[in-house]
């Protein structure tokens, strides 16, 4: 009796979760104490690898206040979800490290030729011109790569010019980014596997590497994930709050890489104006003011793209020329790839962007270490065909239509105009983790395989699910 009675309260969907929830706090755990036991290592690396002598002593001070500060934050933000403490506890420290990492091959493997240590020099320069003309040392324009020469200048006139504290500074601007990232998945796909994609976006290694150093890159991946989490909330609720969040990081990824704010835009245009209504006679009312605004900015955003490009006018074979062009300026070095393929035939490529390199195109270390990580998602993608599928589906959810509209004129664009791996693979990193949510989102509609006629007749649900969150111990 007691063994029937065992079985009847047996909950397979429970036992699945408790076996996911383990299976990925196991992988946090191996990254965050190999994060922690190697910190001599990346420590030292972070505070003695610098192209010229700084002051040791800010950084010395700043870095561990700016853990300590994190931590409390991450202690705050997760409050009893022991496995979101986890997650970004890991996550934490592991942008810490690479952002050490980073940092060290900048220097030793690339000669001190990244534009990270650019930005330091230029932001060392303008605090010298501080003391000199004041304020007006910090000129316009105040958006792409001067944004970051500007930041790095106040930051330093603040605190010192300390390499370790700038380069931990963004690391964490992008930490932040992977945790909104994290909300607005949980927000717009309540169902879905948010473990999986919890350690995917927080722990991938192409996100923690690109998205960890003193760039345009941390901010975008910050820019991003606060314009996903406003837009996910809006979905859900049309509030004001909600809109403000979605245009803060429009407008702020705007002053980063305008082009990428205009795909941003053109996808919320998208999945606002064709969505399916969920929000009753309010929301349509709502959309009968706020499309014409949404769409006026949209064609503002464009238009500034196009000037950031060098693409004037609304000539298409401009565009095409200047597509071309982009091409060939980046078709150099060992990673080059698609050389002298027509316009069309890069169009066709689009949607490999994501697995790209293939194992049979790598000429280097570095594409080698790429493209075991595309392989991974090329395989994660494929066994979870059928949920993707049902996802694309339901193309009416205005954040599923966000995602695909976003992924879709990302990966045209730059399929257009990237022939270089290494530039590849840096730049999609802005895209991965939209994309990824198509793989993690569960859709009401998806079923799973029935149970065989003799384990139903055993396997006898009586109990109600308890929540995810009280199951994680």
């Amino acid at each position: 009796m007691g063994a029937f009675a065992s079985r009847t309260i047996y909950d397979p969907a429970t036992a699945g979760l408790r076996r996911d929830i383990r299976r990925y706090t196991l992988i946090i755990n191996i990254v965050g104490v190999f994060a922690v036991a190697s910190c001599p290592f990346w420590l030292g690396v972070l505070f003695f690898t610098s192209p010229r002598d700084y002051s040791y002593t800010s950084s010395l001070v700043c870095v561990p206040l700016l853990a300590i500060v994190y931590y409390a934050a991450v202690a705050h933000v997760a409050q009893r979800n022991l496995y979101l403490k986890r997650l970004l506890s890991a996550g934490l420290v592991a942008h810490m490290a690479v952002s050490s990492v980073y940092l060290w091959m900048g220097f030793y493997v690339y000669g001190a030729s990244v534009d990270a240590f650019h930005y330091w020099t230029v932001g060392g320069q303008l605090t010298r011109d501080f003391t000199v003309v004041g304020w007006s040392a910090f000129h316009p324009p105040y958006w792409n790569t001067n944004l970051i020469n500007n930041i790095c200048g106040i930051m330093m006139l603040l605190i010192g010019d300390g390499l370790p504290t700038l380069f931990i500074t963004f690391a964490l601007a992008a930490f932040w980014g992977g945790f909104l990232f994290y909300r607005a998945f949980e927000i717009a796909f309540p169902d879905g596997h948010k473990w999986l994609y919890g350690v995917l976006v927080m722990l991938l290694p192409s996100i923690l590497f690109w998205s960890s150093s003193l760039g345009k890159d941390a901010l975008a991946q910050l820019f991003i994930g606060v314009t996903s989490y406003g837009f996910a909330r809006f979905c859900r609720a049309s509030g004001a709050s909600s809109g403000m969040i979605c245009i803060l990081g429009i407008v702020g990824m705007a002053a980063v890489r305008p082009h990428i704010a205009a795909m941003l835009a053109m996808g919320i245009t998208v999945g606002y104006a064709f969505g399916k209504s969920q929000g009753g006679r309010m929301y349509v009312v709502a959309r009968i003011f706020v499309i014409p605004l949404v769409l006026l900015g949209t064609f503002f955003l464009v238009r500034q793209a196009g000037q950031f490009v060098g693409i004037e006018g609304s000539n298409a074979q401009g565009g095409i020329n200047k597509a071309n062009s982009l091409t060939q300026s980046s078709d150099i070095g060992g990673s080059a790839f698609s050389s002298g393929q027509s316009l069309p035939v890069r169009i066709a490529e689009a949607p490999l962007l994501l697995f790209r390199p293939l194992p049979w195109e790598v000429h280097n270390a570095m594409a080698a270490a790429s493209s075991i990580e595309s392989t991974a998602l090329l395989l994660l993608f494929w066994s979870r065909r059928r949920m993707i599928w049902s996802t694309i589906r339901q193309w009416r959810n205005p954040y599923t239509l966000f995602i695909l509209v976003f992924c879709l004129l990302f990966s045209v664009a730059f399929a257009v105009a990237t022939s270089n791996f290494g530039i590849l693979v840096r730049e999609r990193v802005m895209m991965v983790p939209i994309a990824l949510m198509l793989v993690c989102a569960k859709p009401k509609s998806f079923k799973v395989r029935r149970l065989t006629t003799v384990r139903r007749s055993f396997l006898r649900v009586s109990a109600p699910i308890p929540n995810v969150d009280q199951i994680q111990s």
